[in-house]
């Protein structure tokens, strides 16, 4: 009787199922023309990841990209086949090859059914194709859409391979894939070029994309914490009586959700001194402008809460002082021909340059904050009459006038460089997709980027803030009133106003009093 084969020794550590995959896998690998040395190394492979699997107590069906990090990563002791004959070499991880014989007979496992997974990979693959067409319609060239295709596709493997469905796609599963141990068939990124910015902006481009084809929920992929469910009420309550913007909104939940630690949940229980001493223990971590903010958000908290007769009136009168005077400090400006140096770094005739110099021109003109010029719409220039209308941080709505050079500026970049389209925002991307600033903070990285063009060192910080403080001190020192000034700025209070008279030296001297004692 002629002796069993090397092979069938080997397969008597598995059962006849496993025995009858690999025979069967051995058929899928010739199928795919590959060559006898090659169906032999893989076969091989695969034959120690079913012994692998059996001693690790691992079922067929339930193989995903962990259990294959799981196997290129043991201590190998496992046996060649069960009557001696000695050990896999102990290589921790497995060799690269042996890795990728292994991912090729998982897949086989998948075709064969023997393997669960989402059955996606059609589905991923139309979705593929339509963010293409998409991306491209957005005014992307063909190399930029290879760029948002090579981390789509990638995502969608890793899904797959991760047994996870599209539609339970979170915020938390897309930062797992940027930091994830990559084993995916392919040549993708390595974890560094993954974490990139411009790789993790393509990704959630496409799950973006996602969103809005309604395979993914869009408040399951918000990076933006939810705010706090027990503060609805109180969220309401802002924006009809305060008029505030989102932003400030998400603030206020942020910062009241962390004083609730300290107050507790229940306002009847509040006092004066249970409130001073939250805020005073506070006080004593914090810088003196964040204890500022925390004192305006208690107060305003409590004024809600007495509104709706959860706690005395009294108790807004209980909060502490943080320290801070309104008029203790002085604006910070840059003087008019560092203004003007920054206006003409923006000299240059491409369509960022453009849009640019008219956004400089209308803050350091017109002293309007980032968020006015990120929320300006077409409809709110009234060309005829040389006004805007701006609706600020009160969400009041005012008319100002359009400075000559300024409205200049504006119409050359609406007529020459402003991309076409349906979008009212008057100020968009200059690339492909051209579409508004996503946040005001654009614009004053844009102030940013010409401060250092011009080389002018800013007192104020870097923003779009300190033109709007140049544009008020320009005013007064040019002769101009504090109430003109304040009604410019759109101040509810002359206060707020008052600080920028330091600044204004004429009226400082006609003020200041004889001195009376002796020089000394």
């Amino acid at each position: 009787m002629r002796a069993p084969s090397k092979r069938k020794r080997k397969d008597r550590e598995l059962d006849l199922a496993s025995a009858k995959c690999l025979a069967e896998f051995r058929n899928f690998l010739h199928q795919a023309r590959h060559g006898p040395d090659f169906i032999d190394k893989a076969l091989g492979s695969a034959r120690h990841f079913l012994i692998w699997l059996k001693r690790s107590g691992i079922r067929l069906d339930s193989v995903d990209d962990a259990v294959l990090r799981r196997f290129r990563d043991h201590d190998c002791t496992c046996p060649r086949h069960p009557n001696g004959g000695g050990l896999y070499k102990r290589h921790a991880p497995r060799p690269q090859a042996t890795v990728a014989h292994v991912q090729r007979f998982v897949r086989f496992l998948e075709i064969s059914g023997r393997t669960r997974h989402p059955g996606e990979i059609e589905t991923g693959r139309r979705l593929l194709q339509e963010f293409e067409e998409w991306v491209a319609s957005e005014g992307h060239t063909p190399n930029a859409i290879a760029h948002y295709r090579v981390p789509a596709s990638h995502l969608l493997i890793w899904l797959h391979r991760c047994r996870i469905h599209m539609k339970h796609l979170t915020a938390d599963t897309l930062e797992n894939f940027f930091e994830h141990d990559c084993l995916c068939p392919g040549k993708f990124l390595g974890f560094a070029s993954r974490a990139s910015v411009d790789t993790v902006s393509s990704t959630r481009k496409f799950v973006l994309f996602l969103a809005s084809r309604g395979i993914v929920p869009e408040a399951q992929i918000a990076r933006k914490k939810p705010l706090n469910p027990g503060l609805q009420a109180f969220h309401a309550w802002l924006r009809q009586n305060r008029g505030v913007s989102e932003t400030t909104v998400r603030n206020y939940d942020r910062d009241v959700s962390s004083l609730l630690h300290d107050l507790g949940n229940d306002p009847a229980k509040y006092d004066a001194a249970l409130v001073r001493k939250v805020l005073l223990r506070r006080f004593a971590k914090v810088s003196k402008s964040h204890a500022q903010r925390l004192v305006s958000v208690m107060r305003g908290y409590l004024r809600f809460l007495s509104s709706t007769g959860q706690c005395p009136a009294s108790l807004v009168g209980a909060v502490p002082n943080a320290g801070i005077w309104r008029l203790a400090t002085l604006p910070r400006y840059l003087p008019t021909e560092d203004i003007e140096k920054v206006i003409a770094s923006c000299d240059g005739t491409r369509p960022a340059d453009i849009r640019d110099l008219a956004i400089l021109l209308l803050l350091a003109r017109l002293g309007l904050r980032a968020g006015d010029v990120h929320f300006l719409k077409l409809r709110d220039i009234d060309w005829d009459n040389a006004e805007i209308h701006v609706c600020g941080k009160s969400r009041r709505s005012v008319r100002l006038p359009l400075p000559q050079d300024a409205g200049d500026a504006l119409l050359a970049y609406i007529e020459q460089a402003r991309p076409r389209g349906s979008e009212q925002a008057v100020f968009l991307r200059s690339r492909a997709p051209f579409r508004p600033f996503s946040r005001s903070s654009a614009i004053s990285s844009i102030v940013h980027k010409a401060l250092q063009r011009a080389g002018v060192n800013s007192p104020g910080g870097r923003g779009a803030h300190v033109l709007r403080h140049s544009a008020a001190t320009t005013l007064l020192r040019a002769g101009a009133s504090l109430d003109t000034v304040g009604a410019l700025l759109r101040h509810e209070s002359s206060m707020t106003t008052a600080i920028y008279a330091k600044v204004d030296l004429a009226m400082l001297r006609e003020v200041a009093q004889p001195w009376t004692g002796d020089v000394r």
